[in-house]
């Protein structure tokens, strides 16, 4: 069984992301609503509690507790932040696999494989390029063997 976790490059740009896009609704806010200074400062307080709450607290902890486990008989996530799931795929129920990867992706870790099987997908997010390959190449070795 093998254990495989969420790249934190991945969480780092997200974060990154969410203070910019903070920072561009203050400056929207500042400049619209000068007149309006108690909804103003109530905005500017919303985008930046909300980039804080998702940038500092609730992203980190759900990468933290992202945790794919493949085995030569199934595939299981362990995710969650408040109640914590699992799914379970058993692999002879896999049909086919698909490999999403963004541009720049060995440094961003934003590469997804997309799991396949007869009623359901199941989406393995964030992984290190490296592990994706590795984790691509034992799937289809695993179809190919059905076949």
């Amino acid at each position: 069984m093998r254990k495989y976790t969420m790249k934190p490059a991945a969480l780092y740009i997200i974060s990154g992301s969410l203070f910019l896009l903070a920072a561009a609704a203050t400056l929207l806010i500042v400049g619209y609503l000068v007149s309006f200074k108690i909804l103003m400062y109530s905005l500017v307080g919303l985008f930046w509690g909300l980039a804080v709450l998702f940038g500092l607290i609730l992203l980190p902890m759900y990468f933290r507790r992202t945790v794919i486990y493949i085995s030569p008989s199934e595939i299981t996530v362990h995710s969650g932040l408040i109640f914590l799931t699992r799914k379970h795929m058993k692999l002879p129920a896999v049909q086919y696999v698909t490999k999403v990867s963004l541009p720049l992706s060995s440094l961003s870790g934003f590469n997804f494989i997309a799991v396949h099987a007869l009623g359901g997908t199941m989406i393995l997010p964030f992984l290190n390029s490296v592990d994706c390959d590795e984790i691509l190449s034992a799937l289809r070795l695993e179809i190919s063997r059905r076949s």
